[in-house]
């Protein structure tokens, strides 16, 4: 039997950012008081479970989410550049209308046809989704029938959520995930599925 690995994803606290529907990619933009709050509800709903490691993005506002989980099991935390959020390009810091003015065509495609799409200047969402699926197959290899938690940011989370349950164009936008949720997958590399949530602590 193949042995599973259970992995708590991680959507990043609140930043100023999210409250004002800006696009943030690699933006290193911190948490909020909101998101402060719900790293600390993060971490506390974790306390009890057997989770031997932590990994986040290289962003501050994953790192301030991923660190307050990590003291309260006494873990390490550790830094994944597969979980980098989508570098947005020209639409780093807009808001959604505000990139649709800039480039209507590529937008359009962006909502509809995300797996095709390519912010301005910015990178291939298909490329987003290869590398996020390949951090967590690494890590499963790492840690066979163990437990962890990674955190990450919306776009690489939809685009793994997606490739596990089979979404596509439209779809991948339409899985509920606030900040500061939890997605759990079970399973081993090339073989994972959703096991529960996204849930807020």
């Amino acid at each position: 039997m193949t042995e599973e690995t259970a992995v708590h994803v991680v959507r990043h606290g609140r930043t100023a950012l999210n409250e004002q529907g800006r696009f943030r990619g690699l933006h290193d933009v911190p948490l909020d008081d909101r998101g402060l709050t719900e790293a600390d509800a993060l971490a506390r709903s974790f306390e009890r479970r057997s989770i031997v490691g932590a990994f986040f993005s290289p962003l501050t506002r994953a790192r301030e989410t991923a660190e307050p989980i990590a003291r309260r099991l006494g873990i390490d935390a550790l830094p994944v550049e597969g979980l980098l959020d989508l570098d947005h390009g020209e639409w780093t810091g807009l808001t959604a209308e505000e990139a649709e003015r800039l480039d209507q065509k590529e937008f359009a495609r962006f909502r509809w046809d995300p797996r095709a799409s390519t912010p301005p200047g910015g990178e291939p969402l298909i490329e987003v989704e290869r590398r996020i699926v390949g951090a967590i197959d690494e890590l499963g290899r790492q840690y066979p029938s163990r437990e962890i938690v990674v955190v990450s940011h919306e776009i690489p989370i939809r685009l793994l959520l997606s490739h596990v349950t089979g979404l596509d164009g439209v779809g991948v936008w339409n899985i509920p995930l606030p900040t500061g949720s939890v997605t759990r997958l079970r399973g081993s590399v090339g073989s994972w599925r959703v096991d529960g949530g996204p849930a807020v602590p």
